[in-house]
């Protein structure tokens, strides 16, 4: 019971340590304070998802068949993962195109380059 206790602080402290890695960011960034209010439980999700994505990956996420190596069986943990990934890069997408606004990428010198080239 008390290792259960401690991980559960290490992935407590883990995400607060996120947490505040993010909002330093973001506020290095200018982002609008009313922003980061209304943004908090998004950003203090985001972090404890990555908490448990650091912690799932010191367990095994394969495991090998001891008599024939090639035979691999993948654990709850490598499917849980996949998902928890998915989920933590779906936040900070929604969070970085929230706060910091849309990357708008100008390629009109590469299309007034192109359209040169062709006459």
């Amino acid at each position: 019971m008390k290792k259960d206790s401690n991980k559960k602080m290490s992935i407590d402290k883990l995400a607060d340590e996120e947490y505040n890695r993010l909002i330093g960011l973001y506020k290095k960034a200018s982002v609008d304070e009313i922003k980061l209010q209304v943004n908090d439980r998004l950003i203090r999700k985001t972090a404890e998802l990555y908490a448990r994505l650091e912690d799932m990956q010191k367990l095994p996420s394969i495991i090998y068949n001891k008599k024939n190596p090639y035979e691999q069986k993948e654990t709850a943990v490598g499917k849980a993962r996949v998902k928890y990934m998915a989920q933590y890069l779906n936040c900070m997408q929604k969070l970085n195109k929230e706060l910091l606004g849309e990357i708008v990428e100008d390629d009109d010198d590469l299309n007034k380059y192109n359209d040169d080239d062709q006459d």
